[in-house]
C-alpha cells in the first residue's frame, strides 16, 4: 500500500502545520467509510477527509467537493453533539505505524471543559475511526467490532479503547542503516514499493541517511503512471524508470484519489442505476435478436401459402387424424411432408396455414418499427453506461434525472439525497492560450451545453458513430493544437476511451440541429470535419479546471 506509515507522517506533519488549534465546525459522514471535517483554523477554512475504505484508507486536506447526506445519521449526531466546536489540540502519530491520535478540547452539556481523542487506525480492511472520552472509554466508532466478532480487542460504545498490537521493528529515523533485503519487515512504516525504491536507491550508490532525509522533509506527492495504473509516494520512485508528476502533498492526493472515490462512491450509492442501466441494454439486446429471428421467419412466410395451396390441391388425400400428409410440390417437382392438426380436416388444415402466411405478411411492417425502436433503445442504454464510466456522483443523479423524466424509472416522493439545484452543472477548462473548453458529462449537460449555454460560434466535438460527451471550445476559429487537445478530450470521454484512432467530428455549433421528440444527447450534424486521435489523458497536464458552480 503506498499511504504507508512515512506518507501518514508526512501528512501528520502538515496537519499540525494547518489545522492544529483549528475549531470544528461541522461534520459529516458522507459515506459507510468516510467523515468530513469542515474546520476553521487562522482565518481559513480546511476540510479534512477520514476514510477508512478498505483500499484507499487514508486521512488528508482536501479541496474536492463531495456530497453530503440531506440528513445526520445516528453516528453523525453522535459526533457533532462531542466534537462541533471543540478545538483541535494536537496530532500525534504512533511511531510511523498507521495510526494517529487527534486531541480536541471542547465542552459538555454543563459547560465543563473535556478532552476527546479521535484514533485513526489506517491498516487496511480493518482500518478504523475511534472516538474516546477522556477516561478512555468509547464513545462510538465507524467500524464496530463485538466480541463475537473479536475476543481480544473490542471496538464499540463502552470499551476501553486498547491501541491494536505492535510490531516490533526498527525506526529509520533513529536506528540508521541496517543490512537487508526486505525493509518491509525491518523498519516502520515502510510500504513493499517505498522498500523497493529504497533498495534500488542504495544500489545506485545513494546513502540510507541521505535517502531517510528526503523523507523527512518532503512536502511533495510524486505521482508515475504505468499502463494505467498509477503509483505514488513523497519522493520520486525512481526504480519504476517512468516519468512523472509532482504535486504538493494533499493537491496530489486529490489528483490520485479523485477519480477512484468517484467510481467507488457512485458503485455504493448509485449501484442500482448502474445495474438498471446495464439489465435496460441486455434486455433489449436480447428482444432485438428475437425481433429480427421473428422478422426473418415472416419475411420467409411464402411457406405457409405454399403448404395451404397443396393442401386444397391434394384435400383427397386427408382424413381427420391424420398428423401429417406427403405430397408432391408442383412449384418445384419435389415431395413435401405437411404437418396437419390432426383435430381438422384439410381444408381447415389448409386455411390455418393460410391465416399464418397473412398473419406473418402483416406483422412485416410492425417489426420493422420494433427493430427500429429497439436499436435506438440499445444506442440509448449504451450511451449511459459510457456516461456512467466518466460521470461523478452528482452526474450520476442528472443521469438518474433524466431517467425518471423520460418515464423509466418511478420520482420517488421520498427525501432525495441533496443536489444543487438549478442549471445543469458543465465541467470548464482553461487552456494554456486562454480558450475555454467546456465538457459535458451526461445527457442533460449535453444538450444544455449545445444549445443553450455555447455560442454560434463556438466549435462544437464529438466522437463519430459512438456516445460520448459533448466537446465545446469557446472560440470561433482554432489552431491545429486546439483542435487536437479538444478531440483528446472529446475521445477520452467517450466509448473509444481504450481504442485507437478514435474518429472525432468537430464543427460550428450553428450547423447543429436538435432532432424533433428525440431523447436527451441527440443532434445533427450537417457540415463537419473529422480527426483521427489515440486517446490518452495526456491532456489534464494542458488545461486547468477553473469552475465547479453547480456542484
Amino acid at each position: 500500500m503506498a499511504y504507508d506509515g512515512i506518507m501518514l507522517s508526512c501528512v501528520a506533519s502538515q496537519l499540525q502545520d494547518k489545522i492544529k488549534k483549528g475549531r470544528i465546525n461541522k461534520i459529516y459522514q458522507i459515506s459507510q467509510y468516510e467523515l468530513l471535517f469542515h474546520i476553521r483554523c487562522q482565518s481559513h477554512n480546511y476540510k479534512l477527509l477520514i476514510s477508512i475504505h478498505p483500499m484507499y484508507a487514508r486521512m488528508q486536506l482536501t479541496t474536492l467537493s463531495y456530497p453530503t447526506p440531506p440528513s445526520p445519521n445516528a453516528l453523525t449526531m453522535l459526533l457533532r453533539k462531542h466534537l462541533e466546536g471543540a478545538f483541535l489540540e494536537s496530532i500525534e502519530q504512533y511511531q510511523l505505524d498507521r495510526i494517529v491520535k487527534m486531541t480536541f478540547i471542547g465542552t459538555n452539556e454543563l459547560k465543563d471543559t473535556v478532552h476527546y481523542e479521535v484514533y485513526i487506525e489506517i491498516m487496511g480492511k480493518h482500518s478504523n475511526v475511534i472516538v474516546v472520552n477522556e477516561n478512555h472509554k468509547i464513545i462510538d466508532c465507524l467500524k464496530r467490532v463485538s466480541p463475537s466478532m473479536n475476543t481480544t480487542r473490542i471496538l464499540q460504545p463502552g470499551a476501553i479503547y486498547q491501541l491494536p498490537p505492535m510490531i516490533d521493528k526498527k525506526h529509520p529515523y533513529h536506528d540508521g542503516w541496517i543490512p537487508t533485503d526486505n525493509l518491509t519487515k525491518t523498519y516502520q512504516g515502510f510500504s513493499p514499493e517505498l522498500s523497493r525504491e529504497i533498495l534500488y536507491r542504495i544500489d545506485q550508490g545513494e546513502t540510507f541517511e541521505n535517502i531517510v532525509h528526503q523523507l523527512q522533509t518532503s512536502s511533495n506527492l510524486y505521482i508515475h503512471k504505468i499502463n494505467d495504473k498509477e503509483y505514488f509516494h513523497v519522493i520520486p520512485l525512481t526504480h519504476l524508470q517512468a516519468d512523472y508528476q509532482s504535486y504538493s502533498l494533499f493537491d496530489g492526493l486529490d489528483k490520485h484519489y479523485d477519480l477512484i472515490d468517484q467510481k467507488d462512491r457512485i458503485k455504493q450509492q448509485t449501484s442500482d442505476l448502474s445495474k438498471y442501466i446495464y439489465n435496460e441494454y441486455k434486455k433489449n439486446v436480447s428482444k432485438l435478436n428475437k425481433l429480427e429471428k421473428t422478422l426473418f421467419d415472416s419475411q420467409n412466410s411464402d411457406e405457409f401459402r405454399i403448404k395451404g395451396d397443396l393442401l386444397f390441391a391434394n384435400l383427397h388425400l386427408i382424413k381427420k387424424g391424420q398428423k401429417e400428409v406427403n405430397v408432391e410440390n408442383y412449384y418445384d417437382g419435389t415431395m413435401m411432408t405437411i404437418e396437419l392438426d390432426e383435430r381438422f380436416d384439410g381444408k381447415t388444415n389448409a386455411n390455418k396455414y393460410y391465416a399464418k402466411y397473412q398473419k406473418a405478411k402483416n406483422s412485416l411492417k410492425h417489426l420493422q418499427e420494433q427493430i427500429a425502436l429497439t436499436k435506438e433503445e440499445i444506442h440509448y442504454f449504451d450511451s449511459l453506461m459510457t456516461l456512467m464510466d466518466n460521470a461523478s456522483y452528482y452526474d450520476a443523479l442528472e443521469i438518474k434525472e433524466e431517467l425518471e423524466n423520460l418515464g423509466y424509472l418511478k420520482k420517488k416522493k421520498l427525501k432525495q439525497v441533496h443536489r444543487p439545484k438549478g442549471k445543469p452543472h458543465v465541467e470548464t477548462y482553461l487552456t494554456k492560450d486562454n480558450i475555454l473548453i467546456y465538457v459535458g458529462k451526461n445527457n442533460l449537460q449535453n444538450d444544455y451545453l449545445t444549445f443553450q449555454l455555447a455560442s454560434r460560434q463556438d466549435m462544437w466535438f464529438h466522437v463519430k458513430d459512438m456516445p460520448g460527451s459533448h466537446v465545446v471550445v469557446h472560440s470561433e476559429s482554432l489552431d491545429e493544437y486546439t483542435i487536437r487537445l479538444a478531440s483528446q478530450i472529446a475521445a477520452y470521454f467517450s466509448k473509444g476511451k481504450y481504442s485507437s484512432s478514435v474518429p472525432v467530428n468537430y464543427t460550428q455549433i450553428k450547423t447543429l440541429k436538435k432532432p424533433q421528440g428525440s431523447k436527451p444527447g441527440k443532434v445533427i450534424l450537417n457540415h463537419y470535419s473529422t480527426i483521427y486521435i489515440d486517446p490518452d489523458d495526456s491532456f489534464f497536464n494542458e488545461i486547468t479546471k477553473i469552475t465547479d458552480k453547480t456542484h
